[in-house]
C-alpha cells in the first residue's frame, strides 16, 4: 500500500521587516522604568494621600482639643456665670464662639457644636456621657447639645463635635465615619468645678 503524498503545508510568515522590528522591540530595555513606576504608582499615591489625610486630621483634632481646653478654664473657675446669662440656646452659641476663638481656620465653626453638662458625680458623668454619644449608627446627632450653666464643686463634662471633610480619601471609607468623605471629630474634657461664688 503506498502512501498518499501530502501538499506542504503553508503557514503565514511574517514580513521580514515586521520580523526584524518585533525582534527589537523584545530586547529592548528603554521605557522599563517608566512602566514599573505605573505599575506602582498608584498604590504609593494613594498611601501618600492617605498620610495626608491623616496628618491634617489629627492635626485638626488637635487644635479643637486644645481650643476647647482653653474656652473651659472660665467653666472651671465660675467666670462663665457672668460671661454666659443669656437663654440656653443664646449660651450654647456664644461659648461655641469662644472655642472657634482659640481655634485656627482649621476649624470651621459653621460645623461644630458644642455641649456642657454638669453631673453630680464622675459615674454620672460616665453614664450620661455614653448615652449621649454624638456619633451612633454611621451619624452625627448633635441634637441633644446645649449649655447647662456650671455649678460650683459639679463635674463638668464638655464636648465638642466637628463635621470634618476628607480631601485626599474621598474614594476610601476608611477614615469616614458620617457618610462618604466626612468624619465625626470629637473632643472633650471632663473636670470638676472649682467651689466658686456662682454670680447672681
Amino acid at each position: 500500500m503506498c502512501a498518499q503524498p501530502t501538499e506542504p503545508r503553508t503557514s503565514p510568515r511574517l514580513p521580514r521587516r515586521l520580523r526584524r522590528l518585533l525582534a527589537r522591540f523584545r530586547r529592548s530595555e528603554n521605557g522599563a522604568t517608566a512602566i514599573q513606576f505605573g505599575i506602582v504608582a498608584t498604590p504609593f499615591l494613594a498611601v501618600l494621600f492617605a498620610i495626608f489625610e491623616m496628618t491634617m486630621m489629627l492635626w485638626t483634632n488637635q487644635i479643637l482639643e486644645e481650643a476647647l481646653s482653653q474656652a473651659s478654664r472660665s467653666l472651671l473657675t465660675g467666670q462663665a456665670t457672668a460671661m454666659y446669662r443669656g437663654s440656653a440656646s443664646a449660651n450654647t452659641t456664644a461659648f461655641r464662639n469662644a472655642v472657634c476663638a482659640n481655634a485656627s481656620n482649621f476649624v470651621d465653626c459653621t460645623k461644630l457644636s458644642v455641649d456642657v453638662r454638669n453631673y453630680a458625680n464622675f459615674a454620672s458623668a460616665q453614664t450620661g456621657t455614653a448615652s449621649s454619644s454624638p456619633v451612633s449608627g454611621g451619624a452625627m446627632n448633635t441634637s441633644g447639645f446645649g449649655y447647662q450653666s456650671p455649678q460650683p464643686g459639679q463635674i463638668i463634662v464638655v464636648r465638642a463635635a466637628l463635621e470634618y471633610s476628607l480631601y485626599f480619601t474621598t474614594w476610601s471609607n476608611a477614615l469616614a465615619n458620617i457618610g462618604t468623605g466626612k468624619r465625626a471629630l470629637v473632643a472633650s474634657t471632663t473636670f470638676r468645678a472649682e467651689p466658686f461664688t456662682p454670680t447672681p
